[in-house]
């Protein structure tokens, strides 16, 4: 497994639902990977931070301002 096919099964690897050969080499990546292995980790904190506030509610505007500032950051990463 590449970095590219773990990021795209990132969702089914968290949940548990990928089929085992596919487990099994997301895991053996995972141990190699430290880039993978990061972004597990930032999305599994993201996940639990969301867990325990629960949902946000955005005033009028902020929605599509948090959203522009987030497309920016990822503009500015693929440089």
């Amino acid at each position: 497994m590449e970095c590219a096919d773990l990021e795209a099964n990132l969702s089914d690897f968290l949940d548990g639902v990928l089929g085992a050969d596919a487990e099994a080499a997301a895991l053996e990546h995972l141990a190699t990977s430290e880039h993978c292995e990061t972004i597990l980790a930032q999305t599994r904190s993201v996940i639990s931070l969301a867990n325990r506030h629960g949902r946000v509610e955005l005033a009028p505007g902020e929605r599509d301002e948090l959203l522009r500032r987030i497309l920016t950051d990822d503009a500015r990463q693929d440089r």
